[in-house]
């Protein structure tokens, strides 16, 4: 999604009916943040709301510094001010979503989509957006429907693609999501969450050795989504690498140290390397944090 709307001429021209000292402060802020400066944006339009409480542009300024530092849940409040207002700014409802779905409040990121698509009924990634909100709620049906509209008016942009191909997975329509997600990739080879969900519905289909070269692909172009490894993790668990397998739980560990379902993996990689004692204390780890008990691994270490 969009990280950064910037503000028209037209705020300029509404900042001149407030005081002198807010609006310098204001202009200052909107030269700090047109250049990315966002530390010195945000010192300076919070002194310009505290001169004059009542510049609207500010909070949505102050709210656009907030979105583009993704810092979301400080964001929707000063969107929320901006629309209270009703000051005119077409993008306002976007942005409050995006910020909406970033702290998992679909149901109030979809309601702002709505109106956003109504407002612009031309801009794909309203639809998009809509989309991925209703995915998000269940609605994979009306997903789809979003999809297929944001790539209607946009078919170059491989994340539509993808939003609807993981749609149709999750509705088992396999052929036709991986047909979706394949072009996802064809339009950008470089796409590294398109090979991370072309990988994981791969491995939920049980094609490993389709799922390990996605996801190895993935992991060479962005190495920081650290599921990515736990799912190669399986992947190569599958195809009997366990020692590959080992050292993908054991980074994805580092971040996640108690999360049973990497523990109950690992567990699984530690006993045909021959390694009891660690692969029971990885089983008892994982019961610990919620993994489902396994009779075969409690009589196998001797836990009553």
């Amino acid at each position: 999604m969009k990280n950064t709307i910037f503000l028209s001429a037209s705020v300029l021209f509404y900042l001149s009916a407030h005081s002198q000292s807010s609006g310098q402060l204001y202009n200052e802020s909107l030269k700090s943040y047109n250049v990315k400066d966002f530390y010195h944006a945000l010192k300076s339009v919070e002194k310009s709301i505290l001169a004059d409480s009542g510049n609207g542009n500010a909070y949505y300024l102050r709210g656009l510094i907030y979105f583009s530092t993704y810092r979301y849940k400080q964001a929707i409040p000063d969107f929320d001010k901006t629309i209270e207002l009703n000051l005119p700014f077409d993008h306002v409802h976007y942005l409050r979503g995006v910020s909406k779905d970033h702290v998992q409040d679909f149901k109030g990121a979809l309601a702002d989509f709505e109106i956003q698509v109504k407002l612009s009924p031309q801009e794909a990634e309203n639809y998009y957006s809509r989309g991925n909100a209703r995915r998000e709620l269940n609605d994979c049906l009306g997903a789809i429907a979003d999809f297929d509209t944001a790539i209607t008016l946009n078919p170059n942009a491989p994340t539509y693609w993808t939003g609807r191909g993981i749609a149709k997975f999750t509705l088992k329509q396999f052929p036709e999501a991986a047909k979706d997600l394949d072009k996802a990739i064809a339009l950008d080879s470089g796409f590294a969450e398109g090979y991370a969900n072309r990988g994981f519905t791969r491995l939920l289909t049980k094609d490993f050795v389709g799922a390990l070269g996605d996801l190895d692909r993935c992991i060479r172009l962005d190495s920081s989504n650290v599921k990515v490894y736990y799912n190669r993790a399986q992947a190569e668990y599958w195809l009997k690498d366990y020692k590959d397998a080992l050292s993908d739980c054991n980074v994805v560990l580092i971040s996640m140290p108690n999360d049973p379902n990497v523990l109950a993996l690992r567990s699984s990689v530690q006993f045909p390397l021959g390694n009891k004692k660690a692969s029971c204390d990885d089983y008892r780890k994982s019961v610990l944090y919620g993994a489902k008990r396994l009779q075969a691994v409690e009589d196998y270490c001797n836990l009553k």
